[in-house]
C-alpha cells in the first residue's frame, strides 16, 4: 500500500462542494514496502512525474501553469479529416476505450473538458513518448483527471508516483468497484479518508474526487427510475 501524508485536495466546484473545502495535496513522503530494491526508482520517478502533472482539485489556472511548461506540454487538438472516415472510426474505437466513457453522460451539464499533451521526454516536447491528459472542470475546479500513457506502457512507477501526487493526509488502499449502472465511475484504489478515488485501465489511470462520482452515482439512479417508470407504463398499454 502506498502510504501518503500531506494536505487534502482543494474542492470547490459550486455544484459538487462547498465553501472552504480542504486544500492542495502537498507531497511530503511515501512507503512503499513491496517494492523493495525498487524503492530508489519508485523514488525517481516520483521526481520526474510528480512536478509536471495537473492535481485534482486544482484550478484550470494552476494545472495548466503546471502542465504547460516550455518544451514539457502544450494542449492536444485531433488533427481533423473530413475524407477519412478509417480515422473517423478509429478515434471512435479510442473513444469508446476512454475509462470515463460510460459516465460522461452522468457528468454535470457545466462540465468542460480540455485535454492535454505531456512529454514523458525531459525538456524535449515530444510527440510520440508521453501523455494525454483529459481533465474535467466543475465550477473552475479539476474534478477528474485521466492519463493514459503513449509510447510505452503505463508501468507500476507511473501509477504510484501520479498517486503519490493526489495523495493528500491519506493513504491509498486497493478496493474493488466496476462501476457502471448505479455504482458510479468505479475505481480500484481510495483514499483511506475517502476523499478521491482511482482506477487503472490499460495504459490509463484515472484520478477523481469522490464528491464528483457520488455525483454521478445519484443522477445514474435517475436516471434508472426514469426507465423503470416508462417500462412500468409500457407494460400497463
Amino acid at each position: 500500500m502506498v502510504t501518503i501524508r500531506g494536505a487534502r485536495s482543494r474542492q470547490n466546484s459550486r455544484n459538487l462542494n462547498s465553501e472552504g473545502g480542504p486544500k492542495t495535496p502537498i507531497v511530503h513522503g511515501v512507503n512503499t514496502p513491496h517494492l523493495c530494491g525498487a524503492t530508489a526508482l519508485l523514488i525517481i520517478t516520483a521526481c520526474f512525474v510528480q512536478p509536471l502533472n495537473a492535481r485534482v482539485g486544482e484550478s484550470q489556472g494552476d494545472v495548466e501553469r503546471r502542465i504547460l511548461q516550455p518544451n514539457l506540454g502544450k494542449h492536444f487538438f485531433r488533427a481533423k479529416d473530413k475524407d477519412n472516415r478509417d480515422n473517423d472510426r478509429q478515434q471512435q474505437r479510442e473513444e469508446r476505450d476512454q475509462p470515463f466513457f460510460a459516465a460522461k453522460e452522468f457528468f454535470p451539464p457545466d462540465i468542460v473538458e480540455k485535454t492535454y499533451w505531456k512529454s514523458a521526454l525531459a525538456n524535449q516536447l515530444s510527440n510520440d513518448n508521453g501523455w494525454r491528459v483529459h481533465v474535467f472542470y466543475a465550477g473552475g475546479r479539476s474534478m477528474l483527471e485521466a492519463y493514459r500513457r503513449v509510447g510505452e506502457s503505463l508501468n507500476e512507477f507511473e501509477v504510484r508516483a501520479l498517486l503519490l501526487a493526489n495523495r493528500g493526509a491519506s493513504s491509498w488502499r486497493k478496493m474493488s468497484s466496476e462501476g457502471g449502472g448505479t455504482n458510479g465511475i468505479g475505481y480500484d484504489f481510495e483514499l483511506e479518508d475517502g476523499s478521491m478515488r482511482a482506477r487503472q485501465q490499460g495504459n490509463w489511470l484515472m484520478i477523481f474526487s469522490t464528491r464528483f462520482d457520488n455525483y454521478v452515482v445519484e443522477q445514474q439512479k435517475i436516471a434508472k427510475e426514469k426507465r423503470d417508470k416508462e417500462l412500468a407504463i409500457q407494460k400497463v398499454e
